[in-house]
């Protein structure tokens, strides 16, 4: 988890150009790299706040990338402009609504850097349509460098520190912390729906330790393409629903990781209460909510 220093193709020269704007070089001396996430690391700024860096599929010894042959613009291993650009100004009209979002500050072109010799095919890099990707990277500042799905890969000792963290950041006791969690998740929800936002990929792997919700490159904002040229379906309450289905997945499986015990129609109750406090609309007048609420149609 832990690296002492910011490399980049194994060279620190390169991590170095790439080292975040608003951080000294070489005063920040631990690397914080999920292996979930291969793709990304996040160095500290100051407390509870910290910036990821998205896009370096070398993480794992590479780049190793793999282009699809069935999608026209699908590459795993490198992060393409094109969904930069929209992460970044998804970031910047949810900054609008509420500063509870993580805030994508910016990004920078893999191929402006003086790359080795070795790596000058990334300059030629395409689609499988053809299209040239233009890797990047995307820098995004956090509370919590820690998402959901990274619980799994930390000891008992690096646990208990980064619940601690949180808490301390909350300034909550240690024992309401995963029910405090499902709270603010909730409320984020709602703060989207309310305006005109939905996640279709709200998973553990897309939300903080903080409950912040995050990687927007697929989320539905008002007046904005999605990467498939679409501006997505139309935000039916069905589809509100289910989202809200994915987010008390993810508070369960929070409790889980930190080996709690835990009743799902307890998390999706609280879920729905505290969603309430923000967007009671959708609450009010969906039948199928009212009939899990009662029982009627929950299934444990």
């Amino acid at each position: 988890m832990i690296k002492k220093e910011f490399y980049i193709f194994n060279s620190k020269s390169l991590g170095n150009y790439f080292f975040p704007n608003d951080l000294i070089k070489g005063k920040v001396n631990a690397l914080i790299v999920s292996p979930l996430h291969g793709r990304s690391v996040a160095l500290p700024q100051k407390d509870n706040c910290w910036i990821t860096i998205k896009g370096g599929g070398w993480n794992y010894g590479g780049p190793q990338i793999y282009v699809s042959k069935k999608d026209d613009e699908l590459i795993f291993g490198l992060y393409p402009l094109e969904s930069a650009e929209r992460e970044l100004e998804v970031s910047r009209r949810l900054q609008i609504v509420s500063d509870r979002f993580p805030k994508v500050l910016y990004y920078k072109k893999i191929c402006s850097a003086p790359l080795p010799e070795k790596y000058f095919f990334l300059k030629d890099i395409t689609f499988s349509n053809g299209k040239p990707v233009i890797p990047v990277l995307l820098y995004t500042q956090v509370k919590s460098p820690f998402r959901v799905a990274d619980i799994s890969y930390l000891t008992d000792e690096e646990k208990k520190n980064a619940v601690q963290e949180c808490c301390k950041y909350w300034e909550i006791e240690e024992k309401v912390y995963s029910n405090y969690f499902i709270k603010q998740l909730a409320e984020n929800v709602a703060i989207m729906h309310k305006n005109g936002f939905i996640n279709d990929t709200l998973e553990y792997s897309n939300v903080t330790m903080l409950s912040e919700i995050v990687d927007y490159e697929w989320v539905t904002a008002p007046g904005l393409k999605l990467p498939d040229g679409t501006f997505g379906m139309e935000i039916e309450d069905e589809r509100k629903e289910k989202e809200l289905l994915y987010g008390v997945e993810v508070c369960l499986q929070l409790k889980a990781l930190l080996r709690e015990e835990y009743n799902l129609f307890d998390i999706y109750r609280t879920f729905i209460a505290s969603y309430a406090r923000i967007n009671p609309e959708l609450i009010e007048k969906s039948k199928q909510i009212q009939k899990f609420l009662s029982k009627e149609d929950f299934i444990i």
